[in-house]
């Protein structure tokens, strides 16, 4: 079984030098999977999950809406696998069973993304800048 959650944040970031401070409307998808709750058969309580991206979100600025990526250290560049990494080590330190979290930019039919599995990470949860 696999649960997953979707959420949206507004947010600017620039990738030099290829473009200067521009914003988005970033869509992150969470996919959810391992042992299942003998009552509710799901792998995670997505309550849960979403109080915890209300935190991850934050108000204007103060986390990923409303903010510039570029401001954060712990993300480096703010291209977008490095935003997914992010997100991934945040989401999978409260969330073990997470499995997956796909990021993308765009409208549907011109949107770009990234799909991030923790490949490369120790024991699935470091963040290389």
């Amino acid at each position: 079984m696999k649960t997953y959650c979707e959420f949206t944040f507004e947010a600017a970031h620039s990738v030099a030098p290829y473009s200067g401070l521009h914003g988005h409307t970033f869509i992150v998808k969470l996919t959810f999977g391992g042992p299942v709750d003998e009552v509710y058969g799901w792998p995670v309580n997505l309550y849960d999950v979403e109080n915890f991206i209300k935190e991850i979100k934050g108000e204007h600025g103060s986390g990923l809406d409303h903010g510039n990526l570029d401001l954060n250290p712990a993300i480096g560049i703010a291209s977008l696998e490095n935003v997914t990494k992010y997100i991934w080590k945040l989401v999978k330190e409260r969330f073990p069973g997470l499995e997956e979290v796909e990021l993308k930019r765009g409208m549907a039919g011109s949107s770009e993304g990234c799909i991030y599995r923790g490949e490369g990470d120790v024991g699935g949860s470091s963040l290389a800048a």
